[in-house]
């Protein structure tokens, strides 16, 4: 027996004294690491937590993603930015909303084989029922229902409201409002825009139909529904509850009233500016947001704030959202992510990615959560869950009271956020026709009669639904897509004998009218060639080749991930007859004609200006030329402080001074393109000029003297020589200036997106939100073509007169 027990302390001594297995480096990319520099408690507790992985993992290095971010869309764009780009992270973060384009397009690895390992209880600890739904899905064609992802943080969407507005009010700090008629009239007693308070706030914006949504549930109905017989999901808010949801959204923002100083109001909710700020300010008593599970109200003091379910609407049920933020392995990770670091083992990233997954919501990482909040005085604001589970019992006596109700009766009344074909763009298609109704009522045009209110309204939505389920959902049946796809083939001929005549029309310009016939001019022609051969060369290899094989897209339904197949002339046939796209081409050539017609003569008028000075010239100049000095994104947000809808806003400001009624300026789609464009006239005004000061500076002076002795005038010599001798410079900058416009929706894409209901949505960002937002690559492809086709006319015109022109070196005798 001594032998057999020495035996066995042998054996533990020298294992004991073996090396611990050293496991293969690797580096995870994650969508997001929480930043270091952050103090604030809920930074420090997920920073904790990832502390606490790394320690646990030490051969698994966590970098950070960081990619393009669009206002307003950043969940939206950057993700899917980031696969097209070939730059993704390895964990990717998933909503509802967007879970159902990434299972279809194969950009989630499913996560079963990592599960089957796993004990039951993982599942039971992150998964409410709700969200099962959701993370459990079989792709298109397929019955096998896989899991894509894990939830580590479930949300309800419900009231929050301030206590310290409703105690200045009269009101019961206590007791939020329980019904639709109830909200109504607190938020009716809570405004006073003189002083800058509201009642409540709703979402503007390319997804202003954030808000109308939970209204749309209170009232019984959906914003997209499953179709268990088709097997498609089907656009549903045209409907009676669709109607009853946006009556009240009117109510809400348009309903007039006069304010305690005589004034003409409009509605109860601030749907424009800062509203941040103004929450923060006490300025705002009402508003939809997220309880988390983890934290329940977080940061916010109980005795400041407090959270109710939302208001109930005519169904008897109030409109509270479920939603999760959840995490998701790339289907690409270590095989098309690798951009900067290296050949990476496809297997290895996956099982570190899962070992993330797994500890960042998991039983030690609640612990190491609470242990931070607690310490960090935000005890009393925990799970009350949660406290008693790890032993906090201590702080149960000081929860809010209420908070975990409201939770629970969100988890169990709620619904989902809409999870299904292309939902991410759920809100946009739901908000053209909210802000068409806004518009519609604000002119008088909805009626008065609640009949005839009700008809137009349902007017609206049905035409919007059915827009939904063709554009967003991609709903058509079968013999109007063959009918339109052979129509697509005749027009595809057409295109293609209209461009080879294009390119035999620019060959026939630039081709010599003589050829070189001493060995001295063949001998020259070769040199020149030679010359030329390395820009050339470049053009080919970085634009052509390109443009040819990206051009193959057009006829196939491009797929980032896996095979892409060939639809033929379906993409064509889709863009001619997308009603969509020939309205951007329409709101397009708007742009361009106010582009042109209020920014390119300034320019020439600035240079003449600036030329007459007799004083101070290089002051002006330098005046003139500090705006493009000035970053675009400083003179993009500059813009966007001055056309601010509310009384903040600068211009109104001036209005309202002068006893004017308030714009709405780039909310207001009357003006929205107008708005857009004054920046850029503003910003390239002044380096406009330089080229045409320049060839102000060429014209001989004898000229100008020879008038002056016969007498000519300002005016005069403007006419007879100025705009002569600028004639064919004129000419080149105009068609030129034609081309760019068409293709400048940088200022479009960050003031406005497109919105209001669709006003500035040109086909350059049409072309973008395709490709980026729908991941529809083929289209997006073909729409580029459709609109280079329609430009190819002006560029055409600009290279006939150029080879007209003469081009000659200065020499001594002109100096």
């Amino acid at each position: 027996m001594r032998r057999f027990i020495f035996i066995l302390l042998m054996m533990a001594a020298l294992c004991g004294s073996l090396p611990a297995v050293r496991r293969e480096p690797i580096v995870l990319k994650v969508f997001e690491l929480p930043d270091p520099r952050a103090t604030d408690a809920n930074s420090k507790a997920n920073a904790a937590v990832v502390q606490a992985f790394r320690q646990r993992f030490p051969h698994i290095e966590l970098r950070a993603f960081s990619g393009i971010r669009i206002e307003n869309m950043d969940l939206d764009a950057g993700p899917l930015m980031a696969i097209a780009g070939g730059v993704a992270p390895d964990i990717l973060y998933v909503n509802f909303r967007q879970s159902d384009t990434y299972i279809q397009n194969n950009f989630l690895y499913p996560l079963d084989e990592f599960i089957a390992r796993e004990k039951p209880e993982l599942m039971d600890l992150r998964v409410e029922k709700p969200v099962w739904q959701v993370i459990k899905r079989s792709l298109k064609g397929e019955k096998e229902e896989r899991i894509w992802m894990l939830p580590y943080e479930t949300l309800v969407r419900v009231l929050m409201y301030r206590k310290d507005v409703f105690k200045r009010a009269g009101l019961d700090p206590n007791k939020a409002p329980q019904d639709w008629e109830e909200f109504l009239q607190y938020a009716a007693r809570l405004s006073d825009p003189a002083s800058n308070s509201y009642g409540t706030v709703l979402a503007s914006g390319p997804q202003a139909a954030y808000d109308w949504l939970p209204l749309l549930w209170a009232a019984g109905g959906d914003a997209v529904v499953w179709d268990a017989e088709r097997k498609v999901w089907l656009a549903s808010f045209a409907s009676e509850a669709g109607v009853q949801a946006i009556e009240y959204y009117l109510a809400l923002l348009n309903t007039p009233w006069t304010d305690a100083n005589g004034r003409p109001q409009d509605g109860y909710a601030m749907r424009e500016g800062d509203w941040g700020y103004l929450w923060s300010e006490g300025k705002i008593a009402m508003r939809n947001d997220y309880l988390s599970q983890q934290n329940m109200g977080g940061r916010y003091d109980p005795n400041l704030y407090g959270f109710a379910p939302s208001p109930t609407g005519p169904s008897g049920k109030g409109g509270s959202e479920i939603n999760c933020r959840m995490m998701g392995i790339f289907s690409g990770a270590g095989i098309s992510n690798n951009a900067g670091l290296g050949d990476r083992d496809p297997a290895l990233v996956r099982e570190a990615a899962w070992e993330y997954i797994k500890f960042y919501d998991s039983e030690e990482a609640r612990q190491i959560r609470l242990k931070v909040m607690v310490e960090s005085g935000y005890g009393k604001l925990q799970n009350p869950v949660f406290l008693k589970r790890y032993g906090y019992e201590e702080y149960l006596r000081y929860a809010p009271e209420g908070w975990l109700q409201t939770f629970e009766t969100a988890m169990r009344e709620g619904k989902p956020e809409p999870y299904g074909d292309n939902c991410q763009k759920v809100y946009e298609f739901m908000t053209y026709p909210l802000d068409e109704l806004i518009k519609l009522d604000r002119q008088g045009k909805l009626g008065k009669d609640p009949a005839v209110r009700a008809k137009a309204i349902m007017k609206v939505l049905q035409a919007a639904q059915d827009r939904t389920n063709q554009e967003m959902i991609g709903v058509l049946p079968d013999n109007i897509r063959l009918k339109r796809e052979r129509l697509a083939a005749v027009i595809a001929a057409l295109i293609l004998f209209a461009f080879i005549l294009t390119l035999w029309r620019v060959w026939k310009i630039l081709s010599p009218q003589t050829k070189p016939s001493s060995t001295g001019g063949k001998k020259r022609l070769f040199w020149i060639s030679l010359l030329l051969a390395p820009a050339v060369i470049s053009i080919v290899m970085w634009k052509y080749i390109p443009l040819i094989s990206g051009s193959v897209m057009a006829a196939q339904d491009y797929k980032l991930v896996g095979a892409s197949p060939w639809v033929g002339f379906g993409n064509l046939a889709e863009v001619l007859f997308d009603p969509s796209w020939w309205a951007s081409v329409g709101k397009t050539l708007y742009y361009m004609a106010l582009s042109l017609g209020l920014g390119f003569f300034p320019p020439i008028i600035l240079a003449i200006m600036l030329q007459e000075v007799s004083h101070a010239k290089l002051i002006y100049r330098v005046i003139f030329y500090l705006p493009a000095v000035i970053s675009g994104v400083i003179v993009i947000y500059l813009w966007k402080l001055l056309y601010a809808p509310g009384d903040a806003g600068a211009l109104n400001q001036l209005l309202t001074a002068v006893g004017l009624p308030k714009s709405q300026w780039i909310r207001d789609e009357s003006l929205a393109m107008l708005c857009v464009v004054l920046p850029g006239i503003w910003a390239g005004m002044g380096p406009g000029s330089l080229i045409y000061l320049a060839a102000l500076k060429n014209i001989p002076n004898e000229l100008y003297e020879a008038a002056d002795i016969d007498g000519a005038g300002f005016g005069e010599k403007l006419r007879h020589i100025v705009f002569p001798s600028l004639r064919a410079l004129i000419i080149i900058q105009l068609i030129a200036a034609f081309i760019v416009a068409a293709q400048s929706s940088d200022f479009i894409l960050v003031m406005t997106f497109g919105g209001p209901n669709e006003a500035t949505r040109v086909a350059d960002l049409l072309i973008f939100e395709k490709a980026y937002l729908y991941l529809k690559f083929g289209l997006a492809t073909t729409m580029a073509w459709m609109l280079s086709l329609l430009l190819m006319g002006f560029t055409v015109l600009q290279i006939k007169h150029i080879s007209r022109m003469e081009f000659r070196a200065v020499g001594r005798e002109d100096l």
